[in-house]
């Protein structure tokens, strides 16, 4: 059944500016930094070295600042056809369990932010060969300190996307989900690096990656996947007392 829910919402969203933004937010931030790094630094200037610092700079960018909010986004845009179009009684008036559709919508939107994160990774390859075309020496552009930049901030953004995915079900209007999503990054910013980062979901993200120590890059990981699954029972027994109008 959730498999077939699933495939629905992606025919849902075919067409629409969910897949749009799915490109468009992780190349904007990959052709943002690349336009920085040409503006601030000449070929001779730049070594392999600080082309690799290229790929912490531009997942950072994306964990901390653009992330929080394509989840936001997404998940509003998700739930936006049902409250638009008010067909949420209609789905549920079908022989499927409300459980299900609360779980596709959770399905989709996650893949939605690792297709985002792929296309992220992808775009900051074809940047660093642009940086070769233009001169650039890239000897050791690849030479990562840790393979966690390449998959840690889309693991931590679980706690945010079960509150946001909540949150764009229950609210007809994006407003209340961005505006949390705005107010919540920028405090997540500021509390990243600090010891209350863990009361923030929205600083797991940087904290995976940008932590000092290890140890606190680690804590981000194993929490993600524990306070997500929280978040997202609550959700649901929410959902099974709640009528949807």
């Amino acid at each position: 059944m959730i498999g077939q829910l699933l495939l629905v919402e992606l025919l849902k969203i075919r067409r629409s500016l969910v897949l749009v933004m799915t490109l468009v937010c992780p190349l904007a931030i990959v052709g943002f930094m690349f336009l920085m790094t040409l503006r601030a630094w000449d070929p001779p200037e730049m070594t392999g070295a600080d082309m690799a610092r290229f790929w912490s700079d531009v997942v950072s960018t994306w964990a901390y600042f653009m992330l929080p909010l394509f989840v936001a986004l997404v998940t509003s845009l998700i739930h936006g056809h049902e409250h638009r179009n008010q067909t949420w009684r209609l789905m549920l008036s079908l022989p499927i369990g409300v459980d299900a559709l609360y779980i596709a919508k959770a399905l989709l939107a996650i893949a939605l932010t690792l297709c985002a994160h792929v296309i992220l990774l992808v775009s900051i390859v074809l940047a660093l060969w642009a940086f070769g075309l233009a001169g650039y020496d890239l000897t050791g552009a690849f030479d990562l300190r840790s393979w966690r930049v390449l998959w840690a901030p889309a693991a931590a953004a679980l706690p945010m996307l079960a509150i946001q995915h909540g949150l764009a079900w229950h609210f007809r209007s994006l407003v209340p989900p961005l505006s949390m999503a705005v107010v919540a990054t920028f405090v997540g910013m500021e509390l990243a690096a600090t010891r209350l980062w863990v009361w923030v979901p929205w600083s797991y993200p940087t904290v995976s990656i940008t932590a000092q120590t290890v140890e606190a890059q680690r804590l981000a990981l194993l929490l993600s996947p524990v306070i997500g699954a929280v978040v997202f029972q609550l959700g649901l027994r929410r959902l099974r007392r709640q009528e949807i109008v």
